[in-house]
């Protein structure tokens, strides 16, 4: 009788443990399926609206002509990290240049960065909408045009940051995307997408390996993160094929943690500056 007493006793008290030890596994994504994931990290998403002013002269002497161009444009960005009073999100390069692939053509067709008779200035607004429809100022902290990687410094977002996967992918396996597709985006609604990791290819010579998801993609979805079942970030959409946009390419998550590494390196030593910076931007 007593032993029994004594064996009810102590599994009562490892039951008490584990439920106390477990408690946190409340906010589990893989716990609790990629619904708890979607909740848990779309707090992390920004939509990031880009307003740009393009100067483009050409100085030859056989054929001088001059462009002013003025666009907005809409992409997607996920918050990677927090130092101090500032944070750090994630997104494609070309979101943050226009000099990224070729989208100056769309405006001039004949413009060609290996031509030197061109001069272009380029000046770009960043405005950040959190999950709470906040709004900030950022500026280019950081930027890997051959990974078309890119992180964005801005004042203190009090959003939880997502964690960049250490390992890779694996082929077959479901991933996750949460994106804001041709600015399709609002605090209560903010789409997510799914698909399956196929592999990794290089789109062009002058670019690194890129992964490759069957994701739904349009514009808008540049520099929106894909999850795995942890909530962890193993990609961030850079383009899509055109004509069958159910295959996206990806920054690997080896190229978003170098970005984001040396992005804290640059904070590291010039904290002050940027910190500055971000604080007159946002006046």
């Amino acid at each position: 009788m007593i032993t029994n007493a004594v064996a009810k006793f102590v599994l009562l008290i490892v039951m008490f443990l584990t439920f106390v030890g477990c408690s946190s596994c409340v906010n589990s994504s893989y716990l609790f399926g990629p619904s708890n994931l979607f909740r848990d990290k779309r707090r992390s998403f920004i939509k990031i609206d880009v307003y740009k002013n393009i100067l483009l002269s050409n100085t030859s002497s056989t054929s001088e002509e001059e462009h002013e161009i003025d666009f907005r444009t809409t992409a997607s960005g996920a918050i990677i990290g927090h130092d101090r009073e500032l944070t750090l999100v994630a997104t494609s390069a070309h979101v943050c240049s226009i000099r990224t692939k070729s989208q100056i053509n769309y405006f001039v067709p004949n413009y060609s960065n290996s031509d030197s008779s061109w001069i272009l200035v380029e000046k770009s607004n960043f405005i950040l909408n959190d999950y709470k429809g906040n709004l900030y100022k950022a500026i280019v902290l950081k930027q890997d045009p051959t990974s078309d990687s890119c992180i964005l410094v801005t004042a203190a977002i009090s959003l939880p940051k997502i964690k960049i996967s250490r390992g890779k992918p694996l082929i077959g396996a479901r991933y996750y995307n949460i994106a804001a597709p041709m600015g399709i985006w609002d605090p209560k609604v903010i789409p997510l997408f799914e698909g399956f990791y196929l592999g990794t290819m290089r789109v062009r010579n002058d670019r690194k390996y890129s992964h490759v998801f069957s994701i739904p993609t349009k514009g808008g979805s540049s520099g929106s993160p894909i999850l795995n079942k942890y909530g962890e970030v193993v990609g961030a959409i850079h383009s899509a094929y055109a004509g069958f946009e159910n295959l996206c390419m990806a920054t690997t998550h080896n190229q978003i943690y170098m970005v984001y590494r040396n992005s804290m390196q640059k904070l590291l030593k010039d904290y002050t500056k940027y910190k500055l910076i971000i604080d007159i931007t946002n006046i």
